[in-house]
Formats: C-alpha cells, sequence, structure tokens
C-alpha cells in the first residue's frame, strides 16, 4: 500500500458524473489524500495541486501524485492499475491515453519532434494505433516509435524521434518522493508563428510541458491503454476502441 495526494482541478467546482464515481472508486488498494482546486487557469491550478503534495510530503509521507481532469471518466480502481503498470515498467510518470474532443480519432499522446514547426512540431498517436493488437499495452517513447514502425497500413509511421513521450495529466500517477519532484512543474507555451506567408497560433499544453520536465529530469515517462477512459465534452470521447483517422495528417 502506498500513500498516494490525489488531485481533482476543476474550473467551477463542477465534476462530470463519471470523473466524480473515478474519484470514489479510485482504489482499493492505496492510502489516498484527495484534495480539490478550483481555478480557471489551467496551469496554475495543478501547481497550486503540486505544491500543497510538495508541502505535505514528508509529514504525509506521499510516495506518489495522481490526477484526474473533471471532464476524464476512468475504470474503476485505476490508481491501482496505474500504480501497479508503473512498478512493472519502472515508469515515473504514467498517464491513461485520453482522446482528444474531437472526430479526429487522436490522443493527447504524441511524440515532439524537435526542430519541427507549426502542426509538425507534434505527431499525435491516434486510437487506432494505440489499441492496435500489435501495439504494446503500457508504452515510452522507445515501445512507441518501434510499434509505429511495425503497424500496418495506414497506420504504420516511421522514423519519428525518440526523444520524448509526450502525455495527457488528465488520468495519471507520478512518482513523487524523488529529489526532481521539486524541479517540475505545470506550464504552456503560446506563440504565433508565420509560416509560409501565413501567421498561426502555436501553443504546448501544460501536460505536454509537464512530461518534457519529468522527462529531462531523468524520470521515465510512459503511457498505457489499461485504464480505459471516456473524455467528455458535447458528446462522449471513448479510448478503448478504435475510431476515427488512422494517424496523425498534421
Amino acid at each position: 500500500m502506498s500513500k498516494v495526494y490525489l488531485a481533482y482541478p476543476t474550473y467551477n467546482g463542477q465534476l462530470h458524473w463519471r470523473a466524480a464515481q473515478g474519484l470514489s472508486a479510485a482504489t482499493r488498494v492505496h492510502d489516498i489524500a484527495a484534495v480539490h482546486s478550483e481555478l480557471s487557469l489551467i496551469a496554475l491550478n495543478c501547481n497550486q495541486q503540486w505544491c500543497s503534495m510538495l508541502n505535505g510530503r514528508e509529514r504525509a509521507g506521499f510516495e506518489w501524485f495522481a490526477m484526474l481532469h473533471s471532464d476524464v471518466g476512468p475504470d474503476e480502481f485505476w490508481i491501482d492499475t496505474l500504480i501497479a503498470e508503473a512498478d512493472k515498467h519502472g515508469a515515473d510518470l504514467l498517464s491513461a491515453v485520453v482522446p482528444i474532443k474531437n472526430d479526429s480519432g487522436l490522443t493527447s499522446t504524441a511524440i515532439l519532434r524537435p526542430g519541427e514547426r507549426g502542426t509538425k512540431r507534434l505527431y499525435r498517436l491516434s486510437t487506432g494505433q494505440c489499441f492496435h493488437s500489435s501495439f504494446p499495452a503500457t508504452f515510452g517513447i522507445n515501445e512507441a516509435v518501434e510499434a509505429l514502425e511495425r503497424l500496418p497500413g495506414e497506420l504504420r509511421e516511421p522514423g519519428l524521434p525518440r526523444d520524448v513521450l509526450l502525455v495527457n495529466t488528465g488520468c495519471m500517477v507520478v512518482r513523487c518522493n524523488l529529489p526532481w519532484a521539486e524541479r517540475v512543474w505545470f506550464e504552456d507555451e503560446n506563440s504565433i508563428e508565420q509560416i509560409d506567408g501565413v501567421w498561426s497560433p502555436a501553443s504546448v499544453s501544460e501536460d505536454w510541458c509537464f512530461s518534457r520536465r519529468v522527462a529531462a529530469e531523468g524520470g521515465k515517462v510512459m503511457a498505457t491503454r489499461l485504464v480505459a477512459v471516456t473524455h467528455h465534452g458535447c458528446v462522449d470521447f471513448p479510448s478503448g476502441k478504435i475510431w476515427g483517422q488512422p494517424r496523425d495528417r498534421g
């Protein structure tokens, strides 16, 4: 049994009912302290939770930091599954694969392409790729790149860099009793850029920035499909099955 700080940041205190179920059935093994925060600025909200964990870590003996977003509904006992898989694979940050809230079938599990610009900067894995029978259930950057090179037909994507796997923080666990926990935080990066004469916004979300910081500190970042989730928007966007386009076309 581990001591787990469970953060559930919200915009206005509201939770989707499936996210509320995820909080009430988060674990049957571990000792959790569930903490709510309410703020419209996502990165600041997450940093409030991260600092609260750090400030209470020694006193409470927290070994893991878990986070569930208010629009993500996970399987029962998702913390148990994530911690068991993290221990099995030596992961320091393990996230469930979460579909993006549109009809593309792409997920927010992505591979960074250093040096690229615009839409080519990030390669997002599709549900067709992550949930293909030959794709590993739990994977880091090396496993993902190797699996993408072996997939059949339109799912195949060769030649991606092995820099860092970027994952979603909406349903995740992080080892928080390591020294680098005091050197990582949540932030988002926003700018504008001109490509071929056209100005466009450029953004890297707070979860991808957090993944990158953990990896830069030597943490092992991984994702898993063993916890199925539903990302709730105007309609439900489920993981656990294949839908949408076969791969990221940019």
